[in-house]
């Protein structure tokens, strides 16, 4: 009977399995085919279908992991044109009276000082007399009549 080290020995500097660095580039794979080939039988050889097998498998790892990290970046641009276009919308809304219903349920009525968008993403209206309301919570806008 034949035995064999495994391909995580604790004398090994670079251990392919190891949790170190995170990142699985081409030298873990290639550490890897390494040892495979160091520790076949020799009556029975790894074939080539399986090599080519994992090349694939490995190569559409990566590719799946390079769209992930694009699918990201997309989706924070995203993010940030939206966040960009409520503020476009709020700011065409200084100095504007809009009318919202309160949490109370009543209409109330106040003037847009500032536009900003809050932690959780929503574009929020900063009004003159001191309450912060959603920009989705606003149901008429008009044009602010003079103090007298």
């Amino acid at each position: 009977m034949t035995t064999t080290s495994g391909i995580t020995g604790a004398s090994s500097q670079n251990s392919v399995l190891s949790n170190r660095g995170g990142s699985f580039g081409d030298n873990p794979f290639l550490l890897l085919l390494t040892e495979q080939l160091k520790n076949q039988t020799p009556l029975e050889p790894v074939d080539n279908a399986s090599f080519m097998n994992q090349m694939a498998s490995y190569s559409s790892m990566q590719q799946q992991q390079d769209l992930n990290k694009n699918m990201l970046a997309l989706l924070d641009y995203q993010g940030l044109l939206a966040r960009m276009q409520g503020l476009s919308q709020g700011s065409a809304l200084l100095g504007k009276e809009v009318a919202y219903t309160d949490a109370q349920g009543a209409d109330t009525k106040g003037i847009v000082e500032s536009v900003y968008v809050a932690e959780d993403g929503e574009v929020k209206l900063k009004l003159a007399d001191g309450p912060e309301v959603s920009l989705r919570d606003i149901h008429s806008i008009s044009t602010a009549q003079p103090q007298a």
